[in-house]
């Protein structure tokens, strides 16, 4: 037992756990939940970020955060010599924000309460499937607003909003700055 814990391997890793105790006290609370030592490997510590961004940014702080580790762990100052930051090792699942859900076009206000498709299997022919998909425009058609410029079909909603569909009111917003252009 005594000869494994003499062994670099053991001695690197006693190191490691004494550097993983003291991580949060050396760069701070918010630093530790994007950063995690996970090695020493030739005198440098390697330690694993949540992104690039952390990287780049601890790897400017690297002088000073080393300092703090040889002050607080003054034995690490033969096993440590340096500290790398890498993104690539961070836990895909670890304390990372979830990235916010985009809406759908089914959730926009402008498709709302238009009749959805139905779920159906594949046809087996093309003029049905010609034909389910016109079925679908048809009540989709009916259920819509009809634009009291123009008077295409347009989703009620968009009439509601503008008093126009969305054709009309591109139009009428950007009409007057080419004109003007122009003149």
């Amino acid at each position: 037992m005594q000869t494994l814990e003499r062994s670099p391997q053991w001695q690197a890793n006693a190191s490691l756990r004494r550097v993983l105790a003291v991580w949060p006290q050396l760069v701070g609370d918010a630093v530790a939940q994007h950063s995690r030592p996970t090695k020493i490997h030739r005198r440098v510590l390697q330690v694993s970020v949540s992104s690039a961004a952390w990287s780049q940014t601890l790897t400017f702080e690297r002088s000073r955060i080393l300092q703090k580790l040889h002050e607080s762990l003054p034995e690490t100052q033969t096993t440590i010599q340096d500290l790398h930051f890498a993104a690539a090792n961070w836990p895909r699942t670890s304390q990372r924000s979830t990235p916010t859900r985009r809406p759908t076009l089914a959730e926009h206000p402008s498709w709302a309460a238009l009749p959805q498709a139905r779920a159906t299997r594949c046809s087996p022919t093309t003029s049905d499937a010609f034909q389910q998909w016109a079925d679908l425009k048809r009540t989709q058609l009916a259920s819509q607003s009809l634009c009291p410029r123009c008077g295409s079909p347009c989703p009620s909603q968009e009439v509601k909003r503008w008093g126009v569909c969305a054709i009309c009111i591109a139009h009428q917003w950007y009409t007057p700055q080419t004109q003007n252009r122009h003149s």
